[in-house]
């Protein structure tokens, strides 16, 4: 069975029927493409619901080098939220490394469901901890030893489906680097 959006938001609180039924009722699903990007075009957080497919998420530096701030599977919700602080502890913008399809609020939706049902702030403030759980599990890889920073990462994301040039950058290492990893762990 497909992951479920409601399901997975059950999985934090217990949520009441009348707050299940509009979530229903405000979900959108869209089919995405491959390579599509994902966007924040306020200042409000948007979020976005993996039903099937793979997608990263980036930000590019001053001189256009691309660097890789989370991977997110099946089952897991993307957000882009906006740090004036430190924008690389986040995503500027998601990128579909596989055809996706997403489920969704419209910002009005998430606005009502905000303004009338406490389940939101709740639910809010735990999307935000796993997605700073996110960024602390790349911090975690990014600081062991490159074979061991792998062999870790293999555990968290369906490496065989990400391209070796985007976990090379995850892990703030070079592809050869990481070609030489895989060759020698193949090796034993």
């Amino acid at each position: 069975m497909p992951p479920d959006l409601i399901k997975y938001l059950s999985g934090f609180y217990s949520l009441s029927e009348e707050f299940v039924s509009h979530l229903r009722s405000a979900q959108l699903q869209k089919l995405y493409k491959k390579n599509q990007i994902l966007s924040q075009n306020t200042s409000a957080p948007l979020f976005w619901f993996i039903n099937n497919g793979l997608a990263k998420g980036c930000y590019y530096d001053a001189d256009g080098k691309e660097h890789i701030t989370r991977f997110w599977k099946e089952g897991e919700i993307m957000l882009l939220t906006h740090n004036p602080i430190d924008a690389r502890v986040h995503a500027q913008v998601i990128v579909l490394l596989e055809n996706a399809t997403l489920s969704s609020l419209s910002p009005r939706r998430l606005l009502y469901l905000n303004n009338y049902f406490t389940e939101t702030h709740k639910l809010s403030g735990k999307l935000l901890l796993a997605d700073r759980d996110k960024a602390d599990l790349k911090s975690y890889l990014c600081a062991l030893p490159s074979p061991q920073g792998y062999d870790e990462f293999k555990k968290n994301f369906p490496h065989n489906r990400i391209l070796l040039k985007d976990i090379a950058c995850y892990l703030e290492i070079t592809a050869s680097s990481l070609s030489e990893i895989r060759r020698k762990s193949r090796q034993m």
